[in-house]
């Protein structure tokens, strides 16, 4: 009988929920078939549910007339043959210590050692078993190992406090009001008439609370996002865009940034093993972005020097013929400085004999990028050694800060990407 009701009165409630709502009377009718088709609804399923009762009532009968079966019984060992006997005793001997020594009852520094050995997705796995295991999983002393495993050498101090930022902004954004909404009449009516049929899925999903019985257990939280497994995470998914230096930008097909070094942001992505780099606007153009960047093109910024700013020169001093060097260059003012490979060469009328040489005393220096092919006017420039500022024009470009290199790596490093041919 519910059910020919409620197809007889559908099509009705259906005309009535499809009219316009700019009316008032409309609205309220609206409402009103919204309410009637909730209390059908309710109705319909106390019924169903009333008639799995009574069925299973009926049922009870025959289940319990059901019996198991009785497991079969061990036969004794002495009545066991002498080979089955071994194998049910090999068997058993695993399983036993397994089940002797749990893995929480280890000792602290046994515990701690075998979550040393772990990869960072075993460990983030073995933080979904339980409380207990998620809060040591979670902490920063092991993930601190796998952060600089794989990402120390491209991850630099402006790295970190971009991380920092983006934390304070989601707490920002988490902490911030949301707007009030306004509540029709319909969903005021728990307030004032608290049926139970009123405070159903359709209003609030999440207000019934599921059957003890089939209650699952909850899953463990995420570790929080202030964490160092929080920011492993982030960069592992491509969810942090960190800022680092690229070698040779846009080298596909543009030899212009041959040698070169400019600030960008990163992403990662872990199906190609490659990052995304989005390079800043130069001067009117948009910015880029180079997909397929490899790991071998990306360094941390060796100093803290905004892409925008002049770096500071503290090295002139030092610097002696057939130093290796990096300087700023960019092509007007409008544009980021990029930092470029060179060595220091010798004064034209220079005896380039070690002992002989004179060039370090010389208030100028002669910068070259051997690159290039002599004759060319990007092979060769001199700068001064007391009172080095930027230096140049529109037509050659801008020379700023020089960092001398230090240290072989970095000096092997640049000599990787030195081109096959001779650039003019």
């Amino acid at each position: 009988m519910l059910p020919l009701l409620l197809i007889s009165t559908v099509p009705a409630f259906t005309l009535l929920l499809v009219a316009p709502a700019s009316k008032p009377g409309c609205k309220l009718a609206r409402e009103l078939g919204l309410l009637v088709l909730l209390l059908a609804t309710e109705l319909l399923r106390h019924a169903t549910a009333a008639g799995r009762r009574l069925r299973g009532r009926g049922r009870e009968p025959e289940r319990g007339a059901r019996t198991m079966p009785a497991p079969p019984r061990p036969r004794p060992a002495a009545l066991a043959a002498p080979g089955e006997a071994a194998e049910a005793e090999a068997e058993a001997a695993p399983a036993a210590a397994a089940a002797g020594l749990p893995l929480l009852d280890l000792a602290e520094l046994a515990l701690d050692r075998v979550l040393e050995e772990l990869s960072p997705a075993s460990l983030a796995a073995m933080a979904c078993v339980c409380a207990a295991l998620r809060d040591r999983c979670s902490a920063d002393a092991l993930w601190e190992r796998h952060l600089r495993a794989k990402w120390g050498r491209v991850l630099g101090a402006a790295a970190r406090k971009e991380w920092e930022a983006e934390l304070g902004a989601r707490v920002a954004r988490a902490s911030a009001p949301r707007p009030p909404r306004r509540r029709s009449w319909v969903e005021s009516l728990p307030c004032a008439w608290p049926i139970s049929w009123i405070a159903c899925r359709w209003l609030k999903a999440d207000a019934t609370p599921a059957p003890a019985a089939v209650a699952a257990e909850p899953a463990p939280a995420a570790p929080p996002t202030d964490t160092v497994a929080a920011w492993y995470r982030a960069l592992e998914c491509g969810e942090f865009w960190f800022p680092a230096q690229v070698y040779n930008r846009e080298q596909d097909g543009h030899v212009g940034f041959v040698l070169s070094c400019y600030d960008a942001h990163l992403r990662y992505d872990r199906r190609t093993d490659t990052f995304t780099a989005r390079y800043p606007p130069h001067g009117r153009k948009p910015a880029k972005e180079e997909a397929g960047v490899q790991w071998s093109r990306i360094r941390a910024p060796p100093v803290g020097t905004p892409a925008h700013e002049l770096h500071a020169s503290d090295c002139l001093e030092a610097l002696r013929p057939c130093d290796h060097f990096e300087i700023q260059w960019r092509k007007n003012k409008d544009f980021p400085y990029g930092w470029w490979y060179g060595v220091v060469g010798h004064q034209a009328p220079c005896n380039p004999s070690e002992h002989l040489c004179r060039c370090h005393e010389d208030d100028t220096i002669v910068l070259e990028f051997q690159h290039y092919a002599p004759g060319s006017r990007w092979r060769q420039t001199t700068v001064s050694r007391k009172d080095h500022r930027e230096t140049g024009d529109e037509a050659d470009g801008f020379y700023g800060g020089i960092r001398k290199l230090q240290t072989k790596d970095e000096i092997s490093t640049w000599r990787r990407f030195w081109p096959v041919d001779v650039l003019n």
